[in-house]
């Protein structure tokens, strides 16, 4: 019977923090070992081109427009800590590092409350065409506090109800995609001849009128290699993942432990077959932290030193944020269990559940600093495979999501000693589809 491979992508979050509030000061990464390395573009290049050399499906940015405020209702907290600031806009960084790699995708985080259709649409399409069809937008429809203040969003903008977001957003969708088809694919005919660049009769105006958009169109763009770009989603309610399992091609979720990814795998696999998509084309991708070493001994040294620098602070300060809630108000000693948080209450269960006791706020902040919600796995190459390996096979997974816990570092360890492994047993990529789009790439891997 053949293997299934996994799926491979590199989360990050420009430029000094990503999903652990220790990288910036881990003594392995770029804003320790060559001062200010970090806002440079040629240590990203080398990223992304480590991420090749892997042969990974795509490099992966997160977004977000603001400071984290939520903790002590002021950005102060968030600054000393690096709490995912500074936040480079993402779509700059790809454009190096899409210059200097020919395979990998490119795929980066853009929330729909911070664009208008029309400009985002067409900032996809640029990248897709510059990157000869490597882009994927990860679509996100909440803001924090800060970034709507700074987005300049009404009161009642920023109030929607959490089906309001997603009553908008799949209108948001609906623009997007028509402006993407407003130029069909044979509309350039670059006939000097007759004096015809594009056929105007092949070039569409969408005359958008809905509840939340008006655009006339069309796109100033001819139609991008891929036509659209790949689309990831990381729904966790229940709305999200019917939106997800609706339009996305790419998951990544961050759940806890095997159980948990399980659980999520198949809700998303059933509304995927209830939006009538192939559940093949809708490919899950779990959050993990690895640290790999030649040894056991050594990767738990790595996890040690990591865990060792994560200011409980700190990792309170990112789960106020992510929460949309001041956990200032209560004491780092009260248990969590005890808390009823409005808004991601999921959050809050997922860390009642984390652990055989009752942990308290400065333990889950400690949790969440080190790396949100992404489990960590740490061991030997072979260790580290096999656990991906028996991941796969128990919760029917698709593959992972690698969250660094310093950079290039934990990323060259894991291409220079797992991923030969997992190449060796026929679950990795060995090669990529010869001038293939990313969208070729995800459907070739286990065709």
């Amino acid at each position: 019977m053949k293997k299934k491979k996994m799926h491979l992508l590199q989360y990050m979050m420009p430029p000094v923090t990503h999903h652990s509030s220790a990288t910036w000061k881990h003594p392995r990464n770029m804003t320790m070992t060559n001062a200010f390395q970090w806002n440079r573009p040629e240590i990203w290049q080398e990223v992304a081109q480590i991420a090749e050399r892997g042969k990974l499906d795509a490099v992966f940015f997160a977004d977000t427009e603001g400071i984290y405020s939520e903790y002590e209702n002021s950005y102060k907290s968030a600054v000393r800590y690096a709490s995912q600031v500074p936040c480079y806009e993402p779509s700059v960084l790809m454009a190096f590092m899409g210059a200097v790699t020919k395979h990998i995708g490119l795929t980066m985080t853009f929330s729909v409350a911070g664009y208008p259709p029309y400009i985002l649409a067409r900032k996809l399409a640029t990248l897709d065409h510059l990157s000869r069809g490597r882009v994927g937008w990860n679509v996100v429809t909440a803001f924090h506090k800060n970034a709507s203040e700074n987005l300049g969003l009404s009161v009642e903008q920023y109030h929607l109800s959490h089906d309001q977001r997603y009553d908008r957003l799949e209108e948001y969708m609906e623009v997007c995609y028509k402006l993407w088809d407003s130029w069909e694919p044979d509309a350039i005919v670059m006939d000097a001849e007759n004096n015809i660049f594009a056929d105007p009769e092949k070039v569409h105006p969408i005359n958008h009128e809905g509840k939340w958009f008006k655009c006339k169109g069309p796109l100033n763009i001819d139609r991008s290699p891929q036509g659209r770009p790949v689309i990831l989603q990381a729904g966790q309610s229940s709305r999200g993942i019917q939106f997800a399992a609706k339009h996305a091609e790419l998951i990544f979720t961050l759940q806890p432990d095997r159980e948990a990814m399980k659980v999520y795998y198949n809700r998303l696999k059933e509304e995927a077959v209830k939006a009538g998509r192939d559940p093949d084309d809708v490919r899950v991708c779990f959050g993990l932290q690895v640290f790999v070493g030649e040894t056991e001994e050594i990767a738990r040294a790595k996890a040690a030193l990591h865990n060792s620098l994560v200011p409980a602070e700190a990792g309170v300060t990112i789960l106020s944020g992510h929460l949309g809630y001041d956990l200032s108000k209560h004491g780092l000693d009260e248990l969590i269990a005890d808390l009823k948080v409005p808004g991601i209450q999921g959050m809050i269960d997922a860390y009642k559940h984390s652990s055989s006791k009752n942990i308290t706020i400065r333990e889950a902040g400690m949790l969440h600093g080190r790396g949100v919600m992404t489990p960590q796995l740490v061991g030997s190459p072979e260790q580290v495979a096999d656990w991906m390996e028996e991941t796969m096979k128990e919760v029917g997974g698709d593959g992972f999501l690698l969250s660094p816990a310093y950079l290039p570092g934990s990323l060259e360890e894991f291409v220079e000693l797992v991923v030969p492994i997992l190449q060796k047993r026929g679950l990795a990529r060995t090669e990529y589809v010869e001038n293939g789009t990313l969208r070729d790439n995800l459907k070739a891997l286990n065709a």
